[in-house]
């Protein structure tokens, strides 16, 4: 009597196995970087045949791609709806500015990882132009009715993005501070601007 077929019994360990592989190139590419993140390598960190890892990405740049993927899973980066009932944009700014120094602070060690290897750089190109075009999305989600103007959407980015945070934070300034002080050079200029551009309104 033929043995009962079941899909989902099949795809479960398939799944499983693929979740298991980006893992271990995750794992690899943080300790060892692209370089040291080969086929072989990558199936012995996942427990894998080699073919296994072929069969599911055949080519490097298919396992690259999902390995970005998870880390941003892992990362969270903010979305939009970090500014759920907040009407000013003082208190929008400050809502950005503080969710991303704490992504920036989860994702130090990656984008160490990510400016030290030029492959890597190459091989995410089209992953990290999007990370750009999604926190673009957010900052002018922050600035309201400044969302289309676009020297505030130019402050904002080079106020609040990684080279003036991290930039403070090696002068010894705590995460919070870094903060405090990046709120602290957007917010006004942003607020003396906000009436010639929405004639007062604050959403």
């Amino acid at each position: 009597m033929p043995r009962p077929y079941s899909l989902g019994k099949r795809e479960t360990p398939k799944a499983e196995t693929r979740a298991r592989i980006v893992a271990a190139a995750v794992r690899l590419y943080l300790d060892r970087g692209l370089a040291g993140a080969s086929t072989l390598a990558v199936a012995r960190e996942a427990d894998v045949a080699p073919g296994t890892v072929r069969n599911h990405f055949p080519n490097r740049d298919d396992l690259s791609a999902a390995v970005l993927d998870q880390v941003l899973v892992e990362l969270s980066p903010p979305s939009p709806d970090i500014f759920d009932g907040l009407t000013s944009v003082a208190d929008r700014v400050r809502r950005l500015a503080t969710e991303l120094a704490a992504f920036y602070e989860r994702s130090e060690p990656w984008w160490r990882a990510y400016q030290r290897e030029p492959e890597l750089i190459s091989a995410w190109t089209s992953g990290v132009d999007r990370y750009y075009r999604d926190t673009e999305t957010l900052m002018r989600a922050a600035l309201g009715p400044l969302g289309t103007d676009e020297t505030a959407a130019a402050v904002v980015a080079a106020v609040i993005g990684p080279p003036t945070y991290f930039g403070l934070r090696a002068r010894g300034l705590s995460a919070a501070d870094a903060v405090e002080v990046t709120v602290a050079l957007t917010v006004p200029w942003l607020e003396a601007r906000l009436p010639r551009r929405a004639r007062g309104r604050s959403t």
